[in-house]
């Protein structure tokens, strides 16, 4: 009996080496699924391509709008980061991947789902668990975990054995691409003792020397956390972020080099070009520092982190993830308003803010005024609160 089997399908050697051992070792009619998430994949030629390798049909989809609008600006609104500073941009795109996956898997009866993630990677976790919740029904099958291939030249020697020439192009690192980030990895990036040239591993962001020398201001217009504009005007989630990146990588702002533990417990080094991501948390952050109490502010910080967390170790169609995200799809109501933030030198810093909820009042700040008569009530709220400390001095002054 033929097995049905849909795989998430890049065309690089990996996945291109999937179809026909899927094909030979399961007696399989293998479909292959492509997404565009920023990474402006060629459909036609990967169509192609994918039926040169075997398999019996592709499918194809843009989902660039919607990995903006649902995954990474939802991301932004929770101020969801990793291990301080990653902005979460791959694992945020697999998500999305695979819910799709899960759809057509179901919609055309296949009976398994594969994929090319290694074993020693996060992204093997963030497919599989998300198809665990979406089609627990149907198999998986990774054949990093199951062919005796050990590396990219067997891969090459097997295709060729089927007639099929890949080129293989040495690359410095290993390289992601969405509409959220470029993340550059592995090769010359993994010895963390030695600086690398920043000109040989950015693409979106401009070098110090190559950076725009006049400031740049962008403001930036939220509803309810959501971004929405970019200098007054509204644009689509894809062409706002596309924007950005643009503005902001050609300013020099947005890179991260950073040492993170992967899920499994290995430590890998990244370098993250995320030049919008970079505005758009800087801008939100500050929306909620004008608009939030303190208490709301630190438990959404502290829930913020869970919900990072929860993203990277591939928890997206969870519990935890659909808790954290009715907490702020609540809290972000108040979350209306415009942050203008100056590009300058390689940095960002905001230098406006406005928002008709801001609990900021000029009024009430003001050394010059004492509109509320702040320092009449003072008196008696100050003597209040030092109570535990004036009791406590006078305690210890006895027992001296």
């Amino acid at each position: 009996m033929t097995k049905k089997i849909l795989l998430a399908f890049s065309g690089g050697l990996d996945t291109s080496a999937i179809i026909p051992w899927l094909k030979e070792t399961y007696n399989a009619d293998v479909i292959a699924y492509c997404a565009d998430l920023g990474n402006a994949p060629d459909g036609e030629y990967l169509k192609g391509w994918a039926k040169k390798l075997g398999a019996s049909d592709f499918i194809f989809e843009d989902l660039k709008d919607k990995f903006a609008s649902e995954f990474a600006f939802v991301a932004v609104r929770a101020g969801a980061t990793y291990q301080d500073d990653y902005l979460l941009g791959t694992a945020l795109g697999r998500p999305l991947i695979a819910e799709r996956i899960a759809h057509f898997a179901k919609e055309l009866g296949c009976d398994a789902i594969a994929h090319g993630a290694t074993g020693k990677g996060n992204d093997q976790l963030r497919f599989e668990k998300s198809w665990a919740y979406l089609a627990p029904e149907i198999e998986v099958i990774a054949p990093w975990k199951k062919w005796s291939f050990t590396g990219r030249k067997e891969l090459i020697a097997y295709l060729a054995s089927k007639g099929i020439a890949f080129e293989n192009v040495e690359k410095l690192f290993s390289v992601d691409v969405n509409l959220f980030h470029r993340s550059c990895e592995g090769g010359v990036l993994e010895n963390i003792t030695k600086e690398y040239n920043p000109a040989s591993v950015y693409e979106w962001v401009a070098t110090p020397d190559k950076a725009l020398k006049d400031a740049v201001t962008v403001n930036l217009t939220f509803k309810n956390g959501m971004p929405v504009a970019i200098n007054g005007n509204t644009l689509g989630s894809a062409a706002l972020l596309t924007q950005l990146n643009q503005v902001a990588g050609a300013a020099g702002v947005g890179v991260l080099d950073l040492v993170e533990e992967r899920t499994i417990g290995i430590k890998s080094r990244g370098v993250y070009e995320t030049p919008g991501g970079t505005l758009l948390h800087l801008a939100a952050k500050n929306l909620k520092h004008l608009t939030w109490n303190r208490e709301l502010q630190t438990l959404a910080r502290s829930i913020g982190e869970a919900y990072g967390a929860a993203i990277y170790d591939g928890h997206w169609h969870s519990a935890v993830r659909f808790g954290a995200e009715a907490f702020f799809a609540e809290a972000a109501k108040t979350l209306t308003g415009d942050i203008t933030i100056k590009l300058e030198g390689g940095q960002a810093r905001v230098v406006a803010r406005q928002s008709s909820y801001a609990l900021y009042d000029e009024a009430g700040v003001s050394f010059e005024i004492d509109k509320y008569q702040m320092n009449k009530h003072a008196h008696g709220y100050s003597k209040t609160v030092c109570y535990g400390p004036w009791k406590a001095g006078l305690r210890d002054q006895k027992n001296k």
